[in-house]
């Protein structure tokens, strides 16, 4: 049909050509020399034959390509910064830092010590728990340091911050109602809202990247073991069972597994479960101590603490080559890392 329309229009722009004088090069022979337009020319009404129309058959090449593997980026896929705790100057308090080791700055620098510092989903704020009350409360400041707010304001331990991904709420764990349990409130500190009811120690939340679930520790089985439940309390789940301490779980970005520590072989290691078939994965592997992992944006680093080089400082893994590199030169002890989105 294509070809025939083609011929069709041919023939119109021949009969066009041939009534203004000019004769129009052939589409069917490339080598035609045009005539010059000096050139005048009688046309001779003559019957044009169109040519039959052969079926030709059509041949479809599909082209495919295989996707690159992904490359970890040096940033982690966030703008290259990470925040964390340290007794670099003697006391602990919270520190940020680009992730080659420079612009190190000192948010807090106060009485009391300051810790488990992480990022708003935003980048703007951070929320960390700190002692300079007295007690441990729960405190957000922006992302400078400047504008502490107490958001928790309690006479017992209130410790664990956690944001959910939306930057509303900040769930953490407090003994205010007389053992160990989880909260959730706003990040103004308004709307109290108490997530678990056990004689147990429930502790060390995280919200889900959808924030539809709350990955948790608990030892209302007898040991610290991993639990999930829905943002609200509900559906509660346990997702670890081993004799050992199963500590500081955190999400994968793409929420299909959890990362934590745990000592079930003798010494601290980074795990990874998959959550669609519960199987664990030692990720560290080494005789040291490693905890507190934290996923980078991307989803392909891992910040965590460990005293594999002798004070606990902190170090990165890359999940694609399974290598690991030091982040910090520190005098001090330093842990808690969190990547900035």
């Amino acid at each position: 049909m294509r070809l025939l329309s083609s011929l069709l229009a041919l023939l119109f722009f021949t009969s066009l050509a041939c009534t203004i004088g000019v004769a129009p090069r052939s589409v069917l022979d490339p080598t035609a020399t045009p005539i010059p337009p000096t050139a005048t020319i009688t046309p001779t009404p003559t019957a044009t034959s169109v040519p039959s129309l052969t079926p030709t058959r059509e041949v479809i090449v599909t082209l495919t390509t295989t996707p690159a593997a992904p490359t970890a980026t040096p940033l982690g896929g966030g703008d290259g910064f990470i925040t964390f705790h340290s007794g670099e100057d003697g006391e602990e308090d919270i520190f940020v830092m680009a992730l080659n080791g420079s612009g190190l700055k000192n948010l807090t620098n106060s009485p009391g010590a300051d810790t488990n510092p992480v990022w708003s989903p935003d980048g703007r704020q951070i929320a960390f728990t700190t002692a300079r009350d007295g007690q441990h409360e729960v405190y957000v400041m922006q992302a400078d340091g400047s504008d502490p707010l107490n958001i928790t304001n309690n006479t017992l331990a209130d410790d664990d911050p956690a944001w959910s991904p939306d930057g509303q709420f900040i769930v953490f764990s407090s003994d205010r109602d007389g053992n160990r349990e989880l909260y959730r409130t706003r990040a103004d500190g308004t709307d109290l809202f108490r997530l678990t009811a056990n004689f147990a120690f429930d502790l060390l939340p995280r919200y889900s990247p959808d924030g539809k679930q709350i990955v948790f520790v608990s030892n209302r089985d007898s040991d610290n073991e991993i639990y999930l439940m829905n943002a609200d309390g509900s559906d509660l789940r346990r997702l670890t069972e081993d004799p050992g301490n199963d500590l500081y779980p955190t999400w994968s970005p793409d929420s299909l597994a959890v990362v934590f520590a745990s000592n079930r072989t003798g010494n601290f290691e980074l795990y990874r479960l998959t959550l669609a078939d519960l199987t664990l994965e030692n990720l560290s592997n080494n005789l040291a101590q490693d905890s507190s992992p934290a996923y980078s944006s991307d989803g392909l680093w891992i910040a965590f603490d460990s005293n594999r080089e002798g004070n606990y400082t902190l170090f990165r893994l890359n999940l694609l080559t399974r290598g690991i590199t030091r982040f910090i030169s520190s005098s001090g002890p330093a842990g808690g890392p969190d990547w900035r989105p």
